[in-house]
């Protein structure tokens, strides 16, 4: 099986550089900044002060900075935030102009070889050089985000025998291996054990103080997490998307997360209560369109 490029185009690249970048991510995101090398990468939250989620992404370090791949419709909005918490700090926050794409159906029992970068089959494994950046999708080894100077990257996909993807297959396995994107929708709707970032590596309880963390560290130490992510699936193409609502048993509502079609149907991410999580759902409140809970690898 052949790699596959895939186009991102819906997604930017946050870059955030400067002498004092670590500390101030360190005391932004969900994530133990000391975890994320030129060889790693990590996923990671950001929350408002009131514990709720206005981004999730993975963090790449490479050339003195971070770069955060981020949804582009609420990219600019996230740079203007980040700069208000930045005060007197060595910080510089910038959307990147390196072009971003994601990489598919990469072996994830050996190393892959990309140009002339050879990428772990570990999770969140990262390779690089002074132009080209590759690591893995932290929750699925079969994919890599893929980012470096336009030229070089377009010659490293015109001389391998890499095959194409469409975004909607990105998108598809985000869902299927339930990792959550937040987009304009649903910002500052869920803290992050909703979005199930406690299962998927995204929090760290034990690195100190970050914006938001009193909410999310209460949320797991007085076990009040009452609702989660689940993958859900319909048997045909729904008009939906996310911040919408599904319509559950005891009238019930669930919040959509994401959605992607697949073949003929869709496959959605949804936060609907735990304790109903696989009782009846339904897309539409007169209850004819339903939807079922397919499971997920982590859960």
């Amino acid at each position: 099986m052949s790699i596959k490029v895939v186009e991102l185009a819906a997604y930017s690249l946050l870059k955030i550089s400067g002498d004092e970048r670590t500390a101030f991510l360190q005391g932004q995101l969900t994530q133990d900044l000391d975890r994320v090398t030129g060889q790693n990468s990590a996923l990671a939250g950001w929350t408002s002060a009131k514990g709720r989620l206005l981004m999730v992404a993975q963090l790449l370090a490479w050339h003195e900075s971070f770069y955060l791949p981020v949804p582009t419709e609420i990219a600019e909005d996230l740079a203007q935030r980040f700069r208000m918490f930045v005060l007197r700090a060595k910080v510089e926050i910038e959307l990147s102009d390196l072009a971003l794409l994601g990489l598919i159906d990469l072996d994830t029992a050996n190393p892959s070889n990309i140009g002339a970068l050879s990428l772990d089959p570990e999770a969140g494994a990262q390779a690089s050089n002074d132009a080209l950046c590759v690591a893995r999708v932290v929750g699925d080894l079969s994919r890599a985000w893929f980012m470096g100077e336009t030229d070089r990257i377009r010659h490293v996909i015109a001389t391998e025998t890499f095959g194409r993807a469409d975004s909607p297959c990105w998108d598809l396995q985000n869902i299927q291996n339930g990792l959550p994107v937040i987009q304009a929708a649903i910002s500052e709707s869920f803290v992050p054990q909703m979005l199930n970032l406690d299962l998927i590596d995204g929090i760290s309880f034990t690195k100190g103080c970050y914006l938001g963390q009193e909410i999310v560290a209460r949320t797991q130490n007085l076990g009040r997490i009452k609702r989660r992510m689940y993958h859900f699936g319909a048997d045909a193409m729904l008009t939906v998307s996310a911040g919408m609502n599904l319509f559950g048993p005891d009238n019930l509502t669930g919040k959509i997360v994401a959605t992607a079609p697949n073949g003929s149907a869709m496959d959605l991410l949804a936060v609907v209560p735990i304790k109903e999580s696989t009782g009846h759902w339904f897309a539409d409140e007169e209850r004819t369109l339903p939807v079922y809970n397919r499971g997920l690898p982590y859960l």
